[in-house]
């Protein structure tokens, strides 16, 4: 049986895990602030260690920072990626959202008491929505692999927000100051993906009239993302390989490769071992990657994310676009938690900012969600510029001078975005959906601060 510290400001959780503890046949110590749970820690030295996230005196995490020598459970109702990773990377073996259940205490106090981890020390920030059991457990893997260069392979269905948690693992490393580059692989024909990522020296192929640097080098001391890398062509599939193996590029045409020192993070939603048995996919290369798995859960199997995703959006797009916040009716939360999002994070936030913009009151309901039968593209197009321009005009206290160009701007920020994001960034094909040129394009991208 081990001797366990309960530190936690409220009186009601110390009674309640101690009576439990104890019935397990547990010694017991209380801390009511972290001052005391730190006296306890130095003098009577616990064998696990359950601490609350905010308490007077010392914090939880300042705490963390200090002990070293006792496996330590978080315990908070600040279910959020930023306290969930700090708390990972400070040494916290564990992290439990109230209200816990008491199996989730025993399963902790398993593992811990079977294996004591150790811990690493580090300071970082981030935000992601999601404090879902499923969701927890990847912040937890984002915490631990984060300070290290391992390769990750982030697994999903589309729109799970693979790229959203490579960026997190990035600005959660050491390597948060140097870039982070994002390629899908599926976007570009292979011999364009080859120049890209490896670059290619003066007179290499016909136009080349000048060296590039590939997407390695220019990520040097940072981060690739490799989204899609599922569709990544059998022949280059070597030369990553290679560049993995020894760390080093050389561009097309090149007689001298170039050392390197950059993070891969891959990402996929196919399944790549059975890509393997089929061929698709080099066996040697997936071992390469898959050296720690990410696994993002579809939005379906995490509901209790999908209303503070959906209220993160409406607060994201209120700012972006300057549009009035907007409360969810109870006809749309009952659409929103019953949907099963196929489309996943990416439909709702897509779903969101189609109803920001089309309701036309403080209120969004389930029509506005979903979209109606009978209604052609061009009314839907009049009726989001008609109901952005009554927003804009309710929300302005004197006459605005720049109405014309706020209305153009915001307009062409969300179809540019999303005919980017349908085109999976490929700005090429983008263009020509569009119908503009592609230079045309890369300069609207600049001026409207989209990110791609």
């Amino acid at each position: 049986m081990a001797k366990i510290l309960v530190a936690d400001d409220e009186k009601s959780i110390r009674l309640v895990l101690k009576k439990y503890l104890t019935s397990k046949g547990h010694s017991v110590i209380e801390a009511s602030n972290g001052e005391e749970a730190l006296k306890a820690i130095r003098e009577q030295k616990p064998d696990v260690a359950f601490i609350d996230i905010k308490m007077p005196k010392l914090d939880g995490l300042s705490l963390l920072k200090r002990v070293k020598e006792t496996p330590v459970v978080i315990l908070t109702a600040y279910g959020t990626m930023e306290y969930t990773v700090k708390a990972m990377e400070l040494g916290a073996v564990d992290y439990l959202t109230k209200p816990f259940s008491f199996e989730e205490i025993e399963e902790v106090l398993s593992k811990i008491l079977a294996a004591p981890p150790t811990g690493q020390e580090s300071e970082s920030g981030g935000d992601i929505v999601g404090s879902s059991k499923k969701m927890q457990e990847v912040f937890k893997l984002v915490g631990r692999v984060a300070k290290s260069s391992i390769t990750v392979l982030i697994t999903g269905e589309s729109g799970t927000g693979k790229e959203v948690i490579a960026r997190a693992i990035h600005n959660f490393s050491d390597r948060k100051e140097k870039p982070f580059i994002a390629v899908n692989c599926a976007a570009l024909p292979p011999n364009l993906l080859e120049a890209e990522l490896f670059g290619y020296e003066k007179g290499a192929f016909t136009g080349a009239t000048t060296s590039k640097k590939g997407l390695f080098e220019q990520a040097n001391g940072g981060t690739l993302f490799l989204d899609e890398i599922g569709e990544l062509p059998v022949e280059l599939q070597a030369k990553l390989l290679r560049v993995l193996q020894e760390k080093e590029v050389r561009p097309i045409g090149g007689t001298k490769s170039r050392k390197i020192d950059v993070r891969v993070i891959a990402a996929t939603n196919r399944d790549l071992e059975e890509e393997v048995k089929k061929g698709n996919f080099r066996e040697d290369l997936y071992f390469r990657l898959n050296v720690v798995k990410i696994e993002l859960p579809p939005l379906r199997e995490r509901r209790e994310d999908i209303l503070p995703l959906a209220h993160h959006f409406i607060k994201k797009f209120s700012g972006e676009f300057k549009l009035e916040p907007k409360e969810l009716s109870e006809d749309a939360v009952e659409f929103l938690l019953s949907y099963d999002f196929p489309g996943n994070v990416r439909e709702l936030e897509n779903m969101i900012l189609r109803a920001m913009v089309l309701s036309s009151g403080k209120v969004i309901s389930r029509s506005d969600l979903t979209p109606q039968e009978g209604r052609g593209p061009e009314k839907s197009i009049e009726e989001a510029v008609r109901s952005m321009l009554v927003k804009l005009l309710s929300v302005e206290q004197k006459e605005p001078n720049n109405l014309y160009s706020l209305i153009v701007k915001s307009a062409e920020k969300v179809v540019i975005s999303e005919v980017l994001k349908f085109c999976n960034f490929n700005q090429v094909k983008a263009a020509k959906i569009l119908g503009i040129h592609r230079n045309t394009l890369r300069k609207k991208i600049r001026e409207l601060g989209i990110k791609v």
